[in-house]
């Protein structure tokens, strides 16, 4: 069920719905469905699309795959879906190994040849490659050959919480800094450490910041994903108390051209700070993983 009166009132300017079970067509078709009858967003395929939609006041919504076995690990099924539907992003693999490469969750093997060929052809297409779920081999498997940024959607800081394979390297962060790329802010308690709490959440966030990742960082959150929540945090609506403990522990506020026009129009008027949405990129991430060009705004506004 989609509770999208629930997401807007945290008035994110863009959001990635990512479809991970059951049929990906049924999975599209709901969520087309939802948005037609709140009349609260557009699906929007490209960033020019999507600030037409915040100039409408609605949301941006973006859509993704969290795992290509939705789509048959098919070149050609992610081009029909991205030419039908719109579809943007995806997860190479989720919790399992498939035959495009290994995954952090099972036995941490690279991209296989078939995993080469399909990171070019959907890089090619526009389409954006997200490495959250993918193994480490994976990664740098991706890296070596990929001609345009790449994300981590909802992945943490490994030298903050080293027990869970999905958080990302010191390494890992700085490669996606330098390619032109960003990770997510994951809420769930496993990928936060030993404090699972608001406090831990933006741990994560400045050990990234210090990384060089001003423009870098956004909220994953992946609240779909998870039976339990951090301490505090008790759903979308909670997003903003970590921007407000962020504001506390000494980092400032502050509006981007990029985003003062990615904004909805109630955030432009009134020059209130951006909030962050859950699993949402900012703009300028998203569109430089499509198009291939460096982001010219910091990630969620958030910066030391």
């Amino acid at each position: 069920m989609l509770d999208l009166g629930r997401l807007a009132a945290c008035e994110p300017a863009a959001q990635f719905f990512a479809v991970w079970g059951g049929r990906y067509e049924e999975k599209v078709a709901l969520l087309r469905t939802e948005l037609k009858k709140s009349g609260l967003g557009e699906l929007c395929r490209s960033i020019p699309e999507a600030r037409t939609a915040a100039k409408a006041g609605k949301i941006a919504a973006f859509l993704s795959v969290e795992g290509m076995e939705r789509l048959e690990c098919s070149a050609e099924r992610l081009r029909e879906a991205h030419e039908r539907d719109g579809l943007i992003m995806v997860n190479l693999c989720w919790n399992s190994d498939n035959e495009l490469c290994g995954s952090a969750m099972d036995g941490g093997g690279g991209l296989t040849e078939a995993g080469r060929r399909f990171v070019l052809a959907a890089q090619e297409m526009g389409v954006a490659i997200d490495l959250s779920h993918a193994s480490e081999r994976t990664f740098w498997d991706v890296m070596e050959i990929s001609r345009r940024p790449v994300l981590a959607s909802h992945s943490n800081a490994a030298a903050l919480c080293s027990d869970f394979p999905r958080n990302l390297t010191d390494a890992q962060f700085e490669a996606l800094v330098q390619c032109g790329g960003g990770a997510g802010l994951n809420f769930c308690p496993d990928f936060l450490g030993l404090t699972r709490d608001i406090g831990a959440c933006c741990a994560h966030i400045e050990h990234f910041l210090a990384l060089g990742g001003e423009k870098a960082v956004f909220m994953g959150a992946d609240l779909d994903g998870m039976d339990d929540l951090p301490e505090g945090i008790t759903g979308v609506e909670s997003v903003e108390k970590i921007y407000e403990a962020l504001l506390r522990r000494g980092h400032r506020s502050q509006i981007t051209p990029e985003r003062a026009v990615s904004a909805p129009p109630a955030a432009r008027d009134s020059q209130k700070r951006p909030r962050p949405g859950c699993h949402s990129a900012p703009p300028s991430t998203v569109a430089q993983a499509m198009r291939g060009r460096p982001p010219s705004s910091p990630a969620e506004g958030y910066g030391p």
